[in-house]
């Protein structure tokens, strides 16, 4: 499981817990500064939470986990004021991965941006590309999908290099204006 914002780090973390099964819970250095209130948990059914769609739209689907969420609803954002209907995906449940929402987020916007917050090669963006591709019929693609993802080289460890590195809002929504 990996959670996008404050509630899915306490729900996901408390339903990980709970869970008969083994459960492998990973959470983004980059969501510690995350600040929510929340309402008390209602579902701690692992099984239940499933990945969803957090942002409806018709132009085109953005998918990812965990701090890649947070940065797909802020592009979808910037993308409405350029008159673009950015649907968003939460994929948060790695496995077993629910490709329903994907599946049919695609299926109705035909075009698929996977954003992944580590490395393109096995990373979660190829399993989203590999899900999308394999539950959409053919004849439903308007483009060909693609992904923003780490670079298959070292991490940088200093700020400014960070900044290039890592994705962003600007380049995602530069990216999709492409697909789109």
């Amino acid at each position: 499981v990996m959670p996008a914002t404050v509630r899915d780090a306490r729900d996901l973390l408390i339903a990980a817990t709970l869970s008969p099964d083994a459960v492998l819970y990973i959470d983004d250095r980059w969501l510690y500064g995350q600040r929510e209130d929340l309402p008390p948990p209602v579902d701690v059914d692992l099984y239940r939470i499933g990945n969803q769609i957090l942002r409806e739209g018709s132009d085109v689907t953005l998918a990812g986990c965990s701090w890649a969420t947070l940065l797909n609803l802020q592009a979808a954002d910037a993308l409405a004021g350029n008159g673009i209907s950015a649907e968003v995906v939460d994929c948060r449940i790695l496995n077993p991965f629910d490709r329903r929402p994907l599946v049919n987020s695609v299926a109705k916007t035909g075009r698929l941006m996977a954003v992944d917050g580590s490395w393109a090669t096995c990373g979660m963006s190829a399993e989203i590309l590999a899900s999308a591709v394999e539950g959409v019929a053919p004849a439903a693609w308007k483009s060909t999908p693609k992904r923003i993802a780490l670079a298959d080289s070292p991490a940088p460890t200093s700020a400014p290099l960070e900044k290039l590195y890592y994705p962003n809002v600007e380049g995602l929504v530069e990216a999709v204006m492409k697909l789109v």
